[in-house]
């Protein structure tokens, strides 16, 4: 029997829109269990440096802004790892969050056999057992804006509506990243900005699973927010955080695409427990899982 544990995280959080400029990659999240640990100097420490060493040099040559690589021959040794940029992010921006979060996974996730780290402008991760074309929803990070939206009932069916487009946009992901944005009218003087994106090691039915449940924890009636996991990330916001020029440049959307498929339902038996501490909201939700 097996089990998994999911935490969902919502902060009191201000983006501030990098898009476009050479700042410094910003931090969002770390994920490192601490119930699986590697012995220093151990033969997993030595092929762990080698691949995050790997994978900060293919992030430098890819315009693609994904990439896996595997050290080791046999477990216990044997790790893996990959870096998803995003969608409208150049392959400089990309390199330098890689870079980054080389340095900085090593030290937030002190002697992990599986981390992950996100930052607004990538994702790394590692982990000793496999994990390509492997689709996992958790765990799972929502960050938002506190100030609500006027209108919310209106908001969110624009929102929803937008987001079952770009669903089925990046899931098909015709431009060889699984991304996808669009800008939508909220009212005559305010503009909603989305992105949706899944890594594209998977298929396009796993990326519209992954993309369907995040939207689901998506926060209601605030003017951002996102919610991301190692295989998909969504996000809105009233400004345009991306870099539209170089969504733009992507293969443009087919006139065929199917309709965005049916919602996902949430699990049932989730707890959450939400937690005032100024200037900090904080949402903790659980759920346990055992198969056979």
């Amino acid at each position: 029997m097996s089990s998994c544990f999911t935490i969902s995280l919502s902060l009191l959080f201000f983006f501030v829109n990098f898009a476009g400029t050479e700042s410094a990659p910003t931090f969002l999240r770390h994920y490192c269990p601490n119930t699986t640990l590697f012995t220093p100097n151990s033969a997993y420490q030595f092929n762990l440096n080698t691949l995050l060493s790997s994978l900060s040099s293919a992030a430098a040559d890819t315009a693609d802004g994904f990439a896996n690589a595997t050290v080791g021959q046999n477990p216990p040794d044997q790790v893996y790892g990959l870096f998803l940029c995003r969608g409208d992010v150049n392959t400089a921006m990309c390199s330098d969050c890689v870079a980054t979060g080389k340095q900085d996974i090593l030290q937030r996730c002190p002697n992990r056999r599986m981390s992950v780290i996100w930052y607004d402008e990538c994702m790394l991760r590692y982990s000793d057992g496999f994990i390509y074309s492997v689709m996992e929803p958790v765990p799972s990070f929502t960050m938002y804006h506190t100030e609500n939206i006027s209108d919310p009932t209106w908001f969110m069916q624009v929102l929803r509506e937008t987001m079952d487009n770009i669903t089925a946009r990046a899931s098909v992901g015709k431009s060889g990243k699984k991304v996808a944005v669009a800008e939508a009218n909220f009212t005559s003087f305010q503009n909603l900005y989305t992105l949706a994106q899944c890594t594209p090691d998977l298929t396009e039915s796993e990326c519209s699973t992954c993309l369907q449940a995040a939207i689901e924890g998506l926060p209601q009636g605030k003017q951002g927010g996102m919610l991301f996991t190692p295989s998909c990330i969504t996000r809105f916001e009233l400004y345009q955080f991306y870099n539209a020029s170089a969504m733009a440049a992507l293969v443009p959307l087919p006139s065929n695409l199917p309709s965005p498929p049916a919602l996902v339902t949430r699990r049932k038996g989730i707890m959450c427990i939400d937690i005032e501490i100024f200037p900090w909201r904080l949402r903790f939700c659980s759920t346990q899982d055992c198969a056979e």
